[in-house]
């Protein structure tokens, strides 16, 4: 559960292209509503660890990692899988520190989006 290096992006436009199948367009509004979105749903996330809803972490867990693995967020994906994964299994006593690992990769993820300059990355990727 390392973190992600801090040279390394924190999306991969390439793999969000593959998954809208080049659908710039969708890309760009999928963008918006996660950028709107997600910040919300980590505070519902924090809730329900505060209040041991560990239904509504699962769901909310797995809400983030599709959104992070559409979008190319590999490392928000994966935090999101570890902490869906402990919330399915009756296993998060370490949900505070899980989540704070999202919050991080939440994080990085909407300050690569709020780069105005990020979709001209988009013009360098071919679908394959």
């Amino acid at each position: 559960m390392a973190a992600a290096p801090a040279d390394q992006e924190p999306v991969d436009l390439a793999v969000a292209m593959h998954w809208l199948g080049g659908d710039r367009r969708l890309l760009l509004e999928l963008v918006g509503i996660f950028m709107d979105d997600s910040p919300k749903r980590l505070v519902s996330l924090r809730a329900a660890m505060s209040t041991s809803d560990i239904v509504q972490v699962e769901q909310l867990a797995h809400s983030l990692k599709g959104s992070a693995a559409i979008l190319g967020a590999a490392d928000l994906q994966s935090a999101a899988r570890v902490l869906e994964d402990a919330a399915h299994d009756g296993h998060a006593e370490d949900g505070p520190r899980m989540v704070a690992r999202i919050a991080r990769e939440l994080e990085r993820a909407i300050a690569f989006f709020a780069d105005p300059g990020w979709p001209t990355q988009l013009d360098g990727e071919a679908v394959p």
